[in-house]
Formats: C-alpha cells, sequence, structure tokens
C-alpha cells in the first residue's frame, strides 16, 4: 500500500515526533534508574520525602514516566512507519487519556491548591520532627535544602514557630542532646558554617541567657536578631522561588499538551489515509476484477 505525497508527510513527521518523545523516554527511564541505584540530586531528596506521604518514590515516578512515554512513542513509531491502524488507534486513545490527565491534574491542583499545601507542610513538618537527626537520608536531605536555599525549618519566617525555633521545641534532634552543649539549630541553618565563632554564635553555643536567638525567642525582639541565622521557614522560600518561575510550569504544561494534540490530529490524519488507501485499492482491484470477467 503506497500513500499519497500528503499521507507520506504526515506519516514521516508524525514517526519523527515520536521518535524524538522515545529516545526522552529512554533518556529519563536511564536517569530514573541511575538515582534509584545511586544517590539523587540534593534538591530531589526534598520530592522523595514530600512523595512519601502518598507512598510514591520519586525515582520510580521517573521510570513509570519513562515507561508512558516509550510505549505511546512506540506505537506512534510502529504504526505510522508500518501504517498499522490498530497501533494508531491506541497510539490516538493513549494520547486522549494524558491529554485529559494533565487537564484534569490542572484544574485539580489550582482548586485544591491550599489542601496541597498543608498535606506538604504536615508531611515536611513529621519528616523534620522525627527523622532529622535519626536518619540519615532526611538529615542530609534537610541540611542540603537549608544551605542551599538559606532557609532553616519549615515555614513562616523569624517571629514563627515553625521556621528555624521548630528544632528547640518539636524535634527528636534536640531532645536527645542530653550531652555537651546544646545546639539550639543544626549547622546548616547558619550563614557562616566553616568560621567556627560565627558558628557558635549562630546555634546558640554562646548565648546562655537567651538574648539572642536562637536560644531565645520567638518572638524575636531587635535587639535578640542574630544576623549569622537563617530566619525564613524551607518551605516558604522554595514556594516563593516557585511562585517566580510559574511561567515556567504554564510553558511546560502548555507545550505538552499542544504535543498532545498534534499527536492526536496526526493519528486521525494518518488513519483517515490509510482507510482511504485501502478504499482505493479495494475499488482498482473490483474494477480490474470486473474487467477481466
Amino acid at each position: 500500500m503506497v500513500l499519497t505525497r500528503c499521507g507520506r508527510i504526515v506519516k514521516y513527521v508524525m514517526f519523527s515526533l515520536n521518535f524524538l518523545m522515545f529516545l526522552s523516554g529512554c533518556a529519563l527511564l536511564g536517569y530514573g534508574g541511575y538515582i534509584k541505584n545511586n544517590k539523587e540530586p540534593p534538591l530531589f531528596r526534598i520530592l522523595t520525602i514530600i512523595l512519601d506521604y502518598v507512598h510514591l518514590s520519586f525515582p520510580w515516578l521517573l521510570i513509570m514516566t519513562a515507561i508512558v512515554c516509550i510505549l505511546v512513542s512506540f506505537l506512534g513509531c510502529c504504526g505510522a512507519l508500518k501504517k498499522i491502524r490498530g497501533m494508531l488507534t491506541m497510539h490516538f486513545l493513549l494520547l486522549v487519556a494524558l491529554f485529559i490527565g494533565v487537564i484534569v491534574s490542572g484544574v485539580l491542583s489550582f482548586q485544591y491548591k491550599q489542601t496541597i499545601e498543608s498535606a506538604i507542610v504536615l508531611q515536611l513538618e513529621s519528616s523534620l520532627n522525627s527523622s532529622y537527626g535519626m536518619d540519615d537520608y532526611v538529615t542530609k536531605t534537610w541540611d542540603t535544602l537549608q544551605s542551599t536555599l538559606h532557609c532553616c525549618g519549615v515555614e513562616g519566617g523569624e517571629n514563627s514557630s515553625f521556621s528555624w525555633s521548630y528544632y528547640k521545641t518539636s524535634t527528636t534532634w534536640f531532645l536527645n542532646q542530653r550531652t555537651g552543649p546544646v545546639r539550639y539549630v543544626p549547622d546548616s541553618c547558619c550563614r557562616y558554617p566553616r568560621d567556627l565563632y560565627n558558628l557558635t554564635n549562630c546555634v546558640g553555643l554562646r548565648d546562655r541567657s537567651g538574648r539572642l536567638a536562637p536560644a531565645g525567642g520567638p518572638p524575636v525582639l531587635p535587639t535578640m536578631q542574630n544576623d549569622q541565622l537563617f530566619t525564613q521557614g524551607c518551605w516558604t522560600v522554595l514556594l516563593s522561588l516557585l511562585r517566580n518561575k510559574i511561567w515556567m510550569g504554564m510553558v511546560l504544561i502548555t507545550v505538552s499538551s499542544s504535543f498532545m494534540l498534534i499527536g492526536m490530529i496526526l493519528s486521525v490524519c494518518l488513519c483517515k489515509r490509510i482507510e482511504e488507501q485501502i478504499y482505493e485499492e479495494d475499488e482498482e482491484r473490483f474494477q480490474n476484477y470486473t474487467e477481466i470477467s
């Protein structure tokens, strides 16, 4: 079966797009497998802590996404190259399901934004409360997050009981300091952790009277402010960064949705061209048979 020129253009455009998607899926699968068996990039670790709330692993989420990409692109490539309508139909249906999933996820995320944020904050509080200082993975994750984002604790500002002061009021890490000098916050909450003098001021080792944060407060009076200490909660800082970059998410959703729509249109067009070509060939065979008869 030979397609018309228009049909061949649709065929090769569809094959090219799906081949690129296939390569992307393979790369994502390899990356997901790599970070599953090795250390995750530091800032990805916080996603693992958050996803534990719904019993998901970030590497496995990448792997599952990659498998879906590979499956959809495989059906598109083979269906276009071999002109198999069954594969093209399955490719179309999967794209429709993914497109609906993206739209529904976006709408639900916007509608339940506050609920989602509250659930994330509760999960972060839980991990910091019971696992910091006890679980090496969680401890390193929080230390990396705090030193990278210049934050301390979960959320809020200088006078919040859930930012830097959360360590001394709610964490197992603080309660376990039964011997030796007491640290009110970990080293990762400090601006200059490698400078011993600044570090001891930051964690409260030099302040036994509570004249400065973190030994004193909240509330933190102007005379109690400690310029060596990060006072913003990490979720507050992270949320601010995400809101500043929200246009990137919108662009990503728009581009991915556009590719899905293009894929659906190409699948329908190619199926239609194949069907027309089959009909024309059947018609031609029938005419030839009639003439011979």
